[in-house]
């Protein structure tokens, strides 16, 4: 009896740490309704149809940690997508700028 209650207890606590430890955002099952504000986005992932997964989807990182699924035919989605792009762009290189005055 004491063996099967640790070997219960031992993977509830496996599944538990597994549960906790995946990746909210590994597949997502539906996409959000309404638009997302650009300040509040951090940066993106594609999700491709695989297995598991049956629906493409961009899954929007936000600066607060949460993830945003959303679809990737919708117009709102592909403005977020090139902000993203342009911001890295800019930011890369006013980087490259401050480079170049450090070392000259």
């Amino acid at each position: 009896m004491k063996v099967q209650a640790i070997a219960l207890i031992s993977i509830f606590l496996v599944l538990n740490t597994f549960i906790f430890h995946t990746d909210s955002a590994s597949c997502c099952v539906r996409y959000t309704r309404k638009p997302i504000r650009c300040e509040k986005l951090k940066s993106y992932t594609m999700q491709h149809i695989i297995s598991a997964c049956d629906l493409e989807a961009i899954i929007f990182h936000t600066v607060g940690g949460h993830y945003i699924c959303a679809n990737p035919y919708k117009t709102w989605t592909q403005d977020r997508i090139y902000f993203l792009y342009a911001l890295s762009f800019k930011t890369s290189f006013m980087n490259t700028i401050l480079f170049y005055k450090q070392v000259m």
